[in-house]
């Protein structure tokens, strides 16, 4: 798929900074007019710029991100996974926030079949995640309204963060677009971080749900250190043992699933 491709592009230059043509033609095995439109859509969309003979990261500006259908195709086993990982720590009796996103909506999909979940209250800004929950006879589900944004599914207004002003929730489900341990969790959208913000502080505690694929990525918008997250549930795609080290210096509960 091409999305999936373009996006395992910018993790490999981002990784090693600068590479030549020849070298990623060797290692993405496509024609050399395939890598010149995908680093032409690259470079429109901010992420790398091309030199000659080669590219270089931009990795301090990317704005480069999926249309929401396209992400929840890109590495789907390894969302699935970690969906899996993060329901088994909700528990009954719980108000959890769930953001917005592919891989929370593969946990709402999970959640959605837990027969054994008693008076949970489910809050979130995403309409798909909503509807997967809509029917849970256990589940008493709070939609923070507003305009559906577009090319996704999550909604805004600024009555949105007034409520959240209001809620005292036990954990914030949370998606990002990107993680590093210098630059902590980074984000494409700049008017995704005020709501994400509310969020983070209406509830004891903060798990980031990622896959691999986005370690090492940096994007255009500050979240948060990845000291301020409770724990980390990602997957071991992308990640090395140094990975994962520098992971858990910065996170005390990081939980990477095999793939």
């Amino acid at each position: 798929m091409k999305y999936q491709r373009q996006a395992e592009l910018l993790q490999y230059i981002n990784k090693v900074e600068t590479a030549t043509v020849n070298e990623l033609l060797e290692k993405f095995h496509v024609s050399k007019a395939t890598l010149n439109r995908d680093l032409t859509a690259l470079e429109q969309e901010g992420s790398i710029k091309k030199v000659y003979g080669g590219v270089v990261s931009n990795v301090e500006f990317q704005v480069f991100d999926l249309p929401i259908v396209q992400k929840e195709m890109v590495h789907r086993a390894e969302k699935e996974r970690i969906a899996r990982e993060a329901v088994g720590m909700i528990q009954s009796g719980q108000t959890v926030i769930l953001d917005s996103g592919s891989t929370i909506w593969y946990l709402a999909k999970e959640l959605a079949r837990r027969e054994d979940i008693e008076n949970l209250t489910v809050v979130t800004c995403d309409l798909k995640t909503a509807y997967t929950l809509a029917d849970h006879k256990n589940i008493s589900l709070y939609v923070l309204g507003g305009m559906k944004q577009p090319e996704s599914y999550d909604l805004f207004s600024a009555n949105m963060l007034d409520t959240l002003k209001t809620l005292n929730a036990d954990t914030y489900y949370m998606a990002g677009a990107a993680f590093a341990p210098q630059t902590g969790v980074t984000h494409t959208h700049q008017s995704d971080l005020n709501v994400k913000w509310a969020m983070m502080e209406c509830a004891r505690e903060v798990i980031f749900c990622t896959d691999s694929s986005k370690y090492g990525l940096v994007k255009r918008w500050k979240l948060c250190d990845l000291r301020r997250l409770r724990t980390i549930v990602t997957d071991d795609y992308a990640l090395n043992e140094e990975n994962e080290k520098e992971l858990r210096d910065l996170c005390d509960d990081v939980r990477i699933v095999k793939m």
